[in-house]
């Protein structure tokens, strides 16, 4: 799976609903990571990509819904990344960040949908 296809299926999944780590992580894994390193950064990589072209805004999801957090996208994903490369077996079973779909992230990743990918298979 490319780079763009990764990020085309983080969008189709976000514009289904809210994304969490483990999402990210199992869209992540389609690059072959060589080793865990890799394999966390593949993840941060393709998040920081994500918010930083505004496409998703993180944020946490409470009772009342999602709320995006405070910050700035670069503030954002540095903390993502922090926490992440803290501890890898942690960071994909984790629920201390979640994503929403912008606008324009909801319509990539409908448009996503029409195409077939190959984690359908």
């Amino acid at each position: 799976m490319t780079r763009e296809e990764q990020l085309d299926e983080l969008l189709a999944r976000a514009a289904d609903d809210w994304v969490q780590p483990g999402d990210v992580f199992d869209v992540a894994r389609f690059a072959w990571p060589t080793d865990e390193d890799a394999f966390v950064e593949q993840a941060i990589g393709l998040v920081t990509e994500l918010v930083l072209s505004q496409l998703l805004i993180p944020g946490d999801v409470t009772r009342d819904g999602f709320r995006a957090w405070p910050v700035t996208p670069d503030e954002a994903c540095r903390r993502i990344a922090e926490v992440w490369r803290s501890d890898h077996d942690e960071a994909q079973d984790s629920f201390f960040v979640w994503f929403e779909a912008t606008t324009e992230g909801e319509e990539r990743g409908r448009r996503a949908w029409l195409v077939e990918r190959p984690i359908d298979d």
